[in-house]
């Protein structure tokens, strides 16, 4: 399994499709953080961990791209010989894996800045980790999306972006409404970074777990499709 997530990424990596994602966070980054977090030490405390909070959101449907990307990189019939020589679970898991892998690293050069800022101004080593842990649950969720609409699943690059733009808007929406329950929490989490340490310490423990949860039916039902459709 190790040898097919290496040749997985390294496939990525020599690809001008691993550019793509790189840019675009890079972008976003640009325009969030154009003007320096300032004010008072309690006022970058707050500004630092709310740009966890909103960098979260923001980049899900970057790392869900990035996740669709690696996946789509696998020629189909490298899929095939994968899915007999591993078995269609284990093909399955080595993509997963791969793609969350890569999508982490995103994650966590995202996070340098505002982490930086945070240590400089005090903010309190454990909810460093948790803000930095809450990066990691995006791209962990946001994978399961990119599977979900990678070329394996939707052959149309077009209507696979369709739907994977279609499914951030649609978490988001449902997560102002009674639904929230069914969502990735982007819309709680953001607020309760707005809230400061204490509410995003509180919460973090349930937005982990239905992310979490949200994630692993994802990820089933992307083996299960995959295996079905092939």
């Amino acid at each position: 399994m190790i040898a097919a997530m290496r040749f997985q990424l390294s496939g990525y990596a020599r690809s001008t499709r691993a550019l793509h994602p790189v840019l675009a966070l890079a972008l976003l980054l640009g325009i969030v953080f154009s003007a320096p977090l300032g004010g008072t030490t309690a006022q970058v405390r707050s500004g630092a961990l709310t740009a966890f909070g909103d960098l979260a959101a923001l980049s899900f449907p970057i790392y869900a791209w990035a996740g669709r990307g690696l996946l789509d990189t696998e020629p189909d019939a490298q899929r095939q010989i994968g899915a007999v020589a591993l078995g269609w679970s284990r093909a399955a898991a080595c993509g997963l894996i791969a793609a969350s892998g890569f999508a982490a690293c995103l994650a966590l050069v995202a996070s340098a800045y505002p982490l930086a800022e945070a240590m400089r101004y005090g903010v309190r080593p454990s909810v460093l980790l948790l803000a930095v842990g809450l990066m990691l649950l995006s791209a962990l969720a946001a994978t399961a999306l990119g599977a979900l609409t990678s070329r394996a699943i939707i052959p149309s690059p077009g209507r696979s972006i369709l739907v994977l733009l279609g499914v951030y808007v649609a978490d988001l929406l449902l997560g102002l409404g009674p639904l929230r329950v069914l969502t990735v929490p982007m819309i709680e989490w953001m607020g309760a970074a707005g809230r400061g340490a204490s509410a995003f310490t509180s919460g973090l423990p349930w937005f982990a777990l239905r992310t979490l949860a949200w994630t692993a039916l994802a990820a089933a039902l992307y083996t299960r499709l995959r295996r079905t459709r092939a």
